[in-house]
């Protein structure tokens, strides 16, 4: 093992200008090990169609890294990417934590480096595969993702993001043919989630994207549309977008820093008959008041007019 100096790193607190990236001999990854701490300070860095893995703390403070090969984020590390950029020619892994403002990882072929995957802005999460049941019910099913992406600390519990037959109470007419989506994530107090749900091609044909959770004003818990929600379909999949804040609409935990949030694409009206919107207790009082102002009118006698 022998020991580099990456141009541009330097560890936190030392005044070194690089920072110790341990990497086996010939050509091999850059390696921040576990328990170590190393910022970019602002500089550029091409490193040559090799791996990077992070198992420590890398803070790129408006860096720029580019021409690496594939990214991984280890289980325990840090990557504070604020406004700075990465370019990745292949695969990114997130098992970790990162922090981005304004920055970006981006997959671009580089010399010697062929792209692996859609080129374009990389999301910065790793997506959590889940079995959505057939549509009927006739068993099996089919492979859907779940990209969740959060700021700092804010981050999916493993193993939480699951599919369930078992829906919250249904608005009349409705039901669920591929289940509800629900996660938890923690040490998100006060933060904003942003949820990526991509289903096989052609599924969410003929279903409404609907939420679960407290919601309206005042709070109510019951199913709803999220007012950021997005809807694409292509051959790469239908895919549903939204976000959801900390005890904001949707969170269904009111425990400070932990979100709840089940989703389902609900197929409405499946009784033949078109749904009838909810009222609010006070619309009720005044659709009856008028009902019963219409009724009276109607039993008064009518004036017989003689004619000349």
């Amino acid at each position: 093992m022998r020991q580099f100096i990456l141009g541009g790193l330097r560890p936190v607190g030392s005044l070194l200008a690089g920072a110790c990236l341990a990497i086996p001999a010939a050509h091999a990854d850059w390696v921040l090990p576990p328990g170590a701490n190393a910022q970019l300070g602002g500089g550029q860095v091409s490193l040559g169609c090799t791996d990077v893995q992070l198992g420590g703390s890398l803070s790129m403070s408006g860096g720029r890294t580019s021409a690496a090969r594939n990214v991984q984020v280890a289980a325990g590390a840090q990557l504070n990417l604020d406004s700075g950029s990465i370019e990745l020619a292949q695969q990114w892994t997130n098992q970790g934590s990162v922090t981005v403002t304004t920055g970006s990882a981006t997959r671009v072929a580089s010399p010697g480096c062929p792209t692996a995957g859609l080129a374009g802005l990389v999301q910065l999460a790793t997506p959590v595969p889940i079995t959505v049941p057939l549509a009927g019910g006739t068993g099996g099913g089919r492979s859907a993702q779940v990209l969740v992406n959060g700021p700092g600390a804010c981050a999916v519990i493993p193993n939480s993001v699951q599919i369930s037959n078992v829906a919250p109470t249904l608005p009349a007419n409705a039901s669920a043919p591929y289940g509800v989506v629900h996660f938890t994530a923690s040490g998100c107090s006060n933060a904003t989630l942003n949820v990526q749900v991509t289903y096989p091609a052609g599924s969410l044909s003929g279903l409404n994207i609907r939420k679960y959770g407290p919601n309206g004003t005042p709070r109510q818990m019951g199913w709803f549309v999220p007012a950021n929600l997005a809807i694409s379909t292509g051959a790469g999949g239908d895919v549903v977008t939204y976000s959801v804040t900390d005890n904001g609409e949707g969170d269904s935990d009111p425990t400070l820093g932990v979100i709840t949030d089940p989703m389902a694409p609900l197929l409405l009206d499946a009784g033949g008959t078109q749904a009838i919107p909810f009222l609010s207790p006070w619309a009720m009082l005044m659709l009856t008041t008028l009902l019963a102002a219409v009724g009276l009118s109607g039993t008064r006698p009518k004036r017989v007019q003689r004619k000349s």
